[in-house]
């Protein structure tokens, strides 16, 4: 059948099935009520009513709070810059989805801290987002309209959305996912607003897309003639807070203009596209530059070229893509998969990025948040010797040949990962994991003068972690982990910490109710060994904490579905310290031990 394909086409009748000498009449009846055939013709006025009658509805309401008394909320007329709003975030959503093929919806959010349906706020939340999206069969691959992500190639150029790093999952080393997706996050900076389309066929495909939205910016200058036009910024601001007087004058400083493309060549055995981006700012970036910024972009322009490839070789993969910014610097990062043994896969990422390579929207992978600056080979590998066993890692050595942020020279680092996983059924998993990273920063300043802050020393931290998973019961699970963790910088004295923890989830079966629960101790020197761990969290809530000093950390969720259509969430989670009596810093600062955090979230579905 894929031979057949490959050679005519996609089957335009199921009949077509009696073309292929090695199906029998017998064959296509049996197989019959599993196929189904697609027009290509997308002007099935049918199919778009399906689509539009056919999905699922889908409304949410989520809002958290912190109980304790933040000193930005007391009121306090000596606070230089008190926060304008009260300390509830709130998040809402309508969506309506059919299958992947149409969605369209609106979300809107306002972060703790945030007026609203103020003079600051008239318009009630701080954010909204809407988006139309259709996923078609015919000439028209997808449209985008109102808020979308973009993901062309491995991230050089432009890669809206999540893109997964390094870890543990040490063969996931490849940008994936289609060009085009509605956009349905709260970030407020990063993502495109306007249209979006793909043309062609299964094998060569166009996208184009446009955006033209206001982002947060930092004002250093304004025009000469009219006050409200800003002329110059010193910083774009990705935070999306407006908090304080400060914050909400940043809010949609200035303008952005992007308008890009990407032609891309599908074959089963490769692809190759080639891509461009163009941005236009309204007012030019002028940092005020530090020695390890000399190289970012500050300008009110910014082109960005591309071309990326695969080639699928046996069960071998090789993949990559080379950009170039408007300053003609390179970044490039090419890998392999390679599958040696049905028990043994392997991963190689090689990468380049110049130190003066610039792109505002791109998301590789690299040590950095951004591809600069970095040069690097990753080794990852995945061992099954045994059904119950597995053996998982990595190797990441990189350098910066110029300056970072916390080191005022070049740097080395190497990051190691090693993993034994042992699942001998499904009622019980535990493995073992060791880490060690290697990197450079400035020294601290504190060593009684006798060492001055830009000397470079090395700091090793290693991590220890054995985490057991096992069912009781068809309805109890419960999870254990202990994780330890060493610091050491030179020069200075070594740190460590742990953090010990029980869960305990409970899902009775025929129940509307489910429990999740959390103890845990950890103990730590300081933030330099800080862990973190991910807890369950209301449903697309994503949730990791990280802890430091001394104390506990207790929380318990409770899932309610009364009936088919609408589900509650509610979390409450509490940290006690033992070695502190005020928690935070700035408008944030909270004077006791304790720090509660509540969660609610309603879902109804139709």
């Amino acid at each position: 059948l894929l031979q057949h394909k490959k050679y005519y086409g996609p089957l335009l009748n199921i009949y077509e099935l009696q073309t292929i000498s090695s199906f029998t009449l017998n064959d296509i009846n049996r197989i019959k009520p599993y196929i189904i055939v697609q027009q290509n013709n997308s002007a099935s006025i049918q199919n778009i009513f399906n689509e539009l009658d056919g999905g699922k509805y889908q409304i949410y309401f989520r809002t958290s709070r912190i109980l304790q008394e933040q000193i930005g909320y007391s009121g306090d007329s000596t606070l230089s810059s008190p926060y304008l709003g009260d300390n509830y975030r709130i998040y809402t959503r309508f969506r309506y989805a059919y299958k992947n093929k149409l969605s369209y919806g609106i979300t809107a959010e306002k972060d703790p801290g945030e007026s609203f349906g103020d003079s600051y706020q008239p318009k009630g939340f701080d954010f909204y987002s809407a988006h139309f999206f259709r996923r078609t069969n015919g000439f028209m691959k997808s449209l985008a309209l109102g808020d979308y992500e973009v993901r062309i190639g491995q991230g050089l150029t432009i890669f809206n959305g999540f893109g997964l790093g390094k870890s543990i999952y040490s063969i996931a080393v490849r940008r994936t996912g289609p060009v085009l997706d509605p956009y349905t996050s709260v970030d407020e900076n990063r993502f495109l607003r306007g249209a979006a389309a793909t043309f062609g066929s299964d094998k060569l495909q166009a996208t184009v897309f446009g955006s033209y939205k206001k982002i947060d910016a930092n004002v250093s200058a304004v025009d000469s003639v009219d006050s409200d036009i800003p002329s110059e910024v010193s910083s774009i601001t990705y935070t999306g807070l407006h908090r304080t007087v400060n914050e909400w004058e940043d809010k949609d400083a200035i303008k952005e203009l992007i308008t890009g493309a990407d032609i891309t060549y599908y074959n089963p055995l490769f692809s190759i596209g080639v891509s461009g981006n163009y941005t236009k700012l309204s007012a030019p970036l002028n940092k005020d530059i530090s020695p390890y910024e000399i190289f970012d972009f500050n300008d009110d322009e910014l082109l960005n070229l591309g071309v990326h490839y695969s080639v699928l070789l046996r069960n071998n993969l090789f993949f990559g893509e080379t950009a170039m910014s408007e300053n003609k610097k390179i970044a490039t990062i090419n890998g392999l998969v390679l599958s040696l043994d049905p028990k043994v896969d392997i991963s190689i990422v090689h990468r380049y990025y110049d130190r003066a390579y610039q792109s505002l929207y791109a998301n590789a992978f690299s040590e950095n948040s951004t591809p600069q600056n970095e040069q690097g080979l990753y080794t990852g590998f995945e061992i099954r010797p045994k059904r119950a066993i597995k053996f998982s890692g990595y190797l990441d050595m990189y350098k910066n040949p110029w300056l970072e942020y916390d080191a005022d020279a070049p740097t080395y680092g190497t990051d190691i990962i090693m993993q034994i996983t042992y699942q001998p059924n499904k009622i019980m998993q535990t493995y073992l994991r060791f880490k060690t990273e290697t990197s450079s920063l400035n020294a601290d300043a504190d060593f009684q003068g006798e060492i001055p802050h830009d000397i470079i020393t090395n700091v090793i931290k290693r991590n220890i972690r054995l985490h057991l998973e096992y069912k009781i019961s068809q309805t109890i699970t419960l999870r254990n982990r202990f994780e330890y963790v060493f610091y050491d910088q030179s020069f200075d004295s070594p740190e460590k910490g742990y953090i010990l923890y029980q869960d305990v989830n409970y899902k009775p079966f025929n129940s509307p109710f489910a429990f999740y629960t959390r103890f845990a101790v950890f103990n730590t020197d300081s933030y330099d060994t800080r862990i973190y761990t991910y807890e369950s969290d209301l449903l697309y809530a994503y949730s990791i904490s990280n802890f430091s000093g001394h104390g506990t950390r207790t929380y318990i969720m409770i899932q309610y579905s009364p009936l088919r259509w609408l589900e509650f969430w509610f979390k409450i989670a509490n940290t006690h310290y033992t070695d502190r009596n005020e928690i935070g810093s700035g408008n944030d600062l909270i004077y006791g031990n304790n720090k509660t955090d509540t969660r609610l979230q309603v879902r109804i579905t139709w």
